[in-house]
């Protein structure tokens, strides 16, 4: 397969379901339920663990509050209020979580946090580890949520072009190739990769343009799941990108 027929199958890649099909979904019952709520909360959830660290749980209580968390916040049908609002998933999370934690508090040494829930297999060492290699000055638990919200989006963008250059065979020349998504990539790189993977600079130059336009096209997509109209999305996007300039 040529690089042109790869970015133009990878352009026409099927997009997951939206987040509010998803919602909908999770408030029934039965195995389709049990599914989307799984989806759900695995593609929102770290932000979430990554704010009660923040708050100073340890580890294991930031996971039981995590479980218990979306366990509630479905089971009270509350995600769809947000749909009916026009509200923005993100905004609605971290509010619903700060009134949780705070409830949890309230509450510590009545019950076990969480209720002893266990909902869903979550990596939480992948999460916990990302935590602790972050710098903690400065850093609010509402700013560590939206931004652990941000790059989440971002890793999910890249995994999907990463599982289409797998489908199609390109897996090597992805990994090198994902490096010049930005945009201050070093010039030496794209000669380094096009006589690795032999071909010219300039094909090379090219490739790396599409996936820049591809991984922009996933992240919108992506974003677009999380909000409730077209107009929210441009500003969504600035809003994310502002919460790692220095302050």
């Amino acid at each position: 397969m040529s690089l042109d027929d790869w970015y133009s199958e990878m352009a026409c890649a099927n997009f997951p379901v939206t987040c509010w099909t998803q919602v909908a979904a999770a408030q029934g019952h039965g195995d389709r339920a049990s599914r989307a709520l799984n989806e759900l909360c695995g593609l929102y959830w770290p932000p979430v663990y990554a704010f009660l660290r923040r708050k100073g749980e340890s580890p294991a209580d930031a996971e039981d509050i995590t479980q218990g968390f979306f366990a509630k916040l479905l089971a009270r049908g509350s995600l769809m209020a947000v749909a009916a609002e026009n509200g923005r998933l993100r905004t609605f999370l971290l509010k619903a979580l700060t009134r949780h934690w705070i409830n949890e508090r309230e509450r510590a040494g009545a019950a076990k946090r969480g209720g002893g829930m266990r909902l869903l297999s979550l990596d939480f060492g992948r999460v916990e580890g990302n935590y602790v290699a972050e710098p903690s000055h400065r850093i609010t638990p509402e700013l560590e949520f939206e931004r652990r919200w941000a790059l989440e989006l971002l890793d999910g963008a890249l995994a999907e072009l990463r599982r289409d250059a797998e489908r199609n065979g390109r897996s090597a020349l992805f990994e090198d190739l994902k490096g010049l998504i930005s945009l201050d990539a070093e010039s030496g790189s794209y000669e380094e990769i096009a006589i690795c993977h032999g071909l010219t600079e300039g094909a090379v130059k090219a490739a790396a343009h599409r996936l820049r336009q591809r991984f922009r096209t996933v992240l919108r997509r992506a974003i677009a799941e999380t909000v409730t109209s077209e107009a929210e999305i441009d500003d969504e996007i600035r809003y994310l990108f502002t919460l790692f300039q220095t302050p």
